[in-house]
């Protein structure tokens, strides 16, 4: 059956081969860059359990000058170990509470250095810089937070 007019397909058989060799090729490096793509997210995903694991050990202990209490603080700054010393139940309530937060407040500054460190490599990493830049392209003001260089 011939199609009317200018739509009649009339393609050269040399043109037909060569349009099916460019598609095989075309489809190899599609799938060859699916693989690259599979094999960066599984990096990423390996990288990123491994520094949530390794968060997860942060375990940072300050005491206070004088030894009266023990304090320790996870990755996130939460507390999660007090030790009072029978030297702290004997400073009175304003000193205890102030020495306290001073106490606190020194653990948590070092949990964020440790932090800090930590994460650098993968906040540094071309890639994260790209995978920000792309953030803050799509959503603009409306970037999650910590996509900010």
């Amino acid at each position: 059956m011939r199609l009317p007019g200018r739509l009649s397909p009339r393609v050269a058989p040399s043109q037909c081969t060569r349009a099916i060799r460019h598609t095989g090729v075309f489809v190899d490096y599609l799938t060859r860059w699916n693989e690259e793509q599979r094999r960066a997210v599984a990096e990423w995903r390996r990288k990123n359990r491994d520094l949530r694991q390794a968060l997860a050990r942060i375990a940072v202990r300050a005491s206070s000058r004088n030894g009266e209490l023990g304090i320790t603080v996870d990755a996130h700054g939460n507390v999660t170990d007090l030790r009072l010393t029978s030297q702290a139940l004997r400073l009175g309530e304003a000193q205890l509470a102030r020495v306290l937060l001073e106490t606190i407040q020194r653990a948590q500054s070092d949990a964020q250095q440790q932090v800090e460190v930590m994460s650098r490599p993968y906040r540094e990493a071309p890639e994260a810089a790209a995978a920000m830049e792309f953030l803050r392209q799509t959503w603009g003001d409306h970037a999650p937070s910590g996509s900010q260089p």
